[in-house]
This record gives structure tokens, C-alpha cells and sequence, in this order.
């Protein structure tokens, strides 16, 4: 049995006319083609029916128009309603105006040659038919796997959005769960610290009348003690102050209003005047922009910054510090920069972490909050802070906020 194989099928009620056909199709075609041979419309419909049976592609049938029984505008058209495919091609010399037009309009008749058929023209025209079934299959064929792969994909993009849709559920629920804990973590870490600077302070007083009043009595030990729980103690506040500062982060977000980041600058400046003048740095600002943010939270971020350029400052090399910064579309970008001790490639994605101090000793005192304090600031916009080593030595701290009226969450 024949697999996808073609099939032309002759119609006519003269036998020698369909041995002709036949010799001369063969001859043309080779063997791409099988041609099979009917005397009349009703055993053309039956050979129809078996080649179909047999997996054979029916490409074209020629029928002569004056026959016995079904006629061949008749015939044609009862092949075009089996099959619309099958290219159909009238071949006589007596069929009227009339038969003609109705093998046009009803069975969508590919051509009309009449007798007696010039040889070229006829092997011409079947394989142009021929082609054209080829084409037109090829095309179906395409278009069904086409079909089946649009099929296929919009049953996995409804399976992906599904899963998208159950996993933005579960990422809400989890987001809400974060915020709750976030919330709850901010509050008591402002409660502790603020409920510890009551005793704390009790700590210090005491131990200063301690100092005031009994230092004789404690001998030089015995205050050296004293001194070095008074710094802890000391320690312990800057501690718990950063703490609180840390917490109200979160509630300081919603009020926002225009910031002129150049009057920011020279707020910190003034905050910092003291430590400036001690350790002889030059500051260096280049223009910076106006923003929609929190004035505190950007005075608690250059501030932090700064302070952390001057507390790593080489010894015996005055600070430079250099703040610009720079638009990228909607985003700003701010870089700190200066000439210090720098800060170790490894040790760069730590030092954001909260309580992570970095060579803190009598002379670079830290708590750990600074900067967890300004990552958590930028990140109330959105942006993003990170750190990077300069050309010539020292840090360059970078952190990026929105050039516009930034959206939580967003």
C-alpha cells in the first residue's frame, strides 16, 4: 500500500482516449505520479474512493464532458464537494457555454482544454496542477503544525501563567508576612533601645558620681576600671542611638517633600564641622540635584558617609573627600569618594550588613549601624548602594535614588 503517494485520475468514456492520456502522462510524470483510469463518472467516484482508502493524495482529475451517465461538469462537481483539493480539469470539444460556467463556479474548475489537446499544453498544465497540489499541501501541512504548535504553546503559557499566578500569591503572602516581621522588628528595636537609654543612663550618672566623688578611695586601679566602664557605657549609647535611627528609617519615608541635596551637604558639613577642622579635610562638592525624599533621611545618609570617609582616613594623610553625582534616565547616581585606607575587595558585599564593623579600634570607633542605616535608607527608594576602590586608593561609596517622585514598592 501506497503511503502519501499522488494520483491523477482520468475520465472518459472512450478507452482509447484514456490509453493516450495514460501513455502520455506516464511518459511526462515517470513514476511521482500514478495514473488511474475511469469510463464514466460513477466508476470515477469509485476509484476515488479506493485510491483515498490506499493513503494515495488524489492531485488532479481530468474529465471529458459528453459521457454516459454523470456528465463531466456534473462529475467535477461532486469531486469538488468530496474534496475541494483535488484541482479539476474539464477536456472536450462539445461542452456548451453553460457546462463550462457550472464547473467554474461550483466546482471550481482549474482549466478547460478542448479536443483535440495539444500534447505540450496538456503535460504542461497537469504539472503546474500538480505543483500546485504540491504547494498547497505542503502549505495545509504547515499550517496544522503550525496550528499544533500554537496549540502546544498557548497550553504551556496558560500552565506558565497559572503557576505565575499562583507563585505572585504566595510571593504577596510572603511579602506581607516580611513586612509584618520587618514591622515588628523596627518596633522592637526602637523599644529596646529607647527603654535601655533609661537604665544606661542611670549606669553613667552613677558612674561618673562614682569618679567624682570616690576616685581617691578606688585607687589608680580601681579608676582605671571605672574609666573603661564609663567607655562602654559611652559605647553602649552611640549604640543604642544608632539603633533608634535605624528603626525610625522605615516611618521617616512617608514624609517627603523637595530636598535640595546641596543644602543637604552643607547641613552635614555644619553637623561635622568639628571633625572636619581635626582632621584637615577638603571636602570637594561638585552640583548636586534636587530631589523628592525625606530631608533627615538624606542628612542621616551623606552624614553617615562622610563620617565614615573621616573615621578611615590614612594617617597623616588629610582627607579629600568628593561628592558628585550624575543622571541616568530616571535614576540618579551619587558617588562618595575618598582617598583612605580603602576597604578589601572580599570584604566590600559585608560591610552593609547590620552590627559588621571593620577595623574599629581606639582611634576608628564604630557601632556596625551606620552603614546598614544608609542601605536601608536608599532601599526605602528603590535604589541600590554599593561600594567600589578608587584609582589612586581609598573607597568610592555609590548608591543610586530616583530622579522623580519615587513610588514604594515599585
Amino acid at each position: 500500500m501506497a503511503t502519501n503517494k499522488l494520483a491523477i485520475v482520468c475520465v472518459d468514456d472512450e478507452p482509447t482516449i484514456l490509453q493516450s492520456l495514460k501513455l502520455e502522462l506516464e511518459e511526462a510524470l515517470g513514476a511521482d505520479c500514478l495514473v488511474e483510469l475511469a469510463q464514466g463518472g460513477e466508476e470515477a467516484l469509485e476509484v476515488l474512493e479506493e485510491l483515498q482508502a490506499e493513503a494515495y493524495q488524489v492531485a488532479v482529475v481530468i474529465a471529458d464532458y459528453i459521457m454516459p451517465g454523470l456528465k463531466g461538469d456534473e462529475l467535477l462537481i461532486q469531486v469538488h464537494s468530496q474534496d475541494p483539493r483535488i484541482l479539476k480539469i474539464m477536456l472536450t470539444g462539445q461542452a456548451d457555454a453553460q457546462a463550462v460556467g457550472n464547473a467554474v463556479n461550483d466546482a471550481n474548475l482549474y482549466r478547460y482544454i478542448a479536443k483535440p489537446w495539444d500534447e505540450m499544453d496538456l503535460i504542461l498544465t497537469v504539472k503546474e496542477a500538480i505543483r500546485s497540489f504540491s504547494q498547497d499541501e505542503q502549505l495545509e501541512t504547515q499550517n496544522e503544525t503550525l496550528q499544533q504548535l500554537n496549540a502546544y504553546l498557548e497550553q504551556k503559557i496558560e500552565e506558565r501563567t497559572h503557576k505565575l499566578s499562583a507563585a505572585n500569591v504566595q510571593l504577596q503572602r510572603l511579602n506581607e508576612e516580611l513586612q509584618r516581621s520587618n514591622t515588628a522588628l523596627e518596633e522592637f528595636a526602637y523599644a529596646v533601645s529607647h527603654d535601655l537609654q533609661q537604665p544606661l543612663q542611670s549606669i553613667i550618672g552613677f558612674g561618673k558620681l562614682l569618679q567624682l566623688q570616690y576616685s581617691s578611695a578606688l585607687g589608680e586601679k580601681g579608676a582605671g576600671q571605672l574609666q573603661r566602664l564609663l567607655a562602654a557605657a559611652d559605647r553602649m549609647g552611640q549604640m543604642l542611638r544608632g539603633l533608634l535611627t535605624y528603626a525610625r528609617v522605615g516611618q521617616q519615608y512617608q514624609d517627603l517633600s523637595p530636598v535640595d541635596c546641596n543644602a543637604v551637604i552643607e547641613q552635614v558639613q555644619a553637623n561635622l564641622q568639628e571633625a572636619i577642622a581635626q582632621a584637615q579635610a577638603q571636602i570637594i562638592i561638585n552640583p548636586l540635584p534636587a530631589l523628592t525624599a525625606n530631608e533627615t533621611q538624606l542628612i542621616q545618609l551623606f552624614q553617615n558617609l562622610l563620617s565614615n570617609a573621616l573615621k578611615f582616613a590614612r594617617a597623616d594623610v588629610p582627607p579629600i573627600i568628593e561628592i558628585q553625582a550624575q543622571q541616568l534616565k530616571r535614576v540618579w547616581t551619587f558617588r562618595v569618594q575618598d582617598n583612605g585606607c580603602g576597604i578589601p575587595e572580599a570584604e566590600r558585599d559585608r560591610v552593609f550588613e547590620l552590627f559588621h564593623r571593620r577595623q574599629a579600634t581606639a582611634e576608628q570607633p564604630g557601632t556596625g549601624i551606620g552603614l546598614a542605616t544608609c542601605k536601608k535608607i536608599v532601599e526605602c527608594y528603590s535604589g541600590r548602594i554599593w561600594v567600589e576602590g578608587a584609582v589612586e586608593g581609598g573607597a568610592v561609596f555609590c548608591f543610586t535614588l530616583p530622579a522623580y517622585p519615587p513610588r514604594r514598592g515599585s
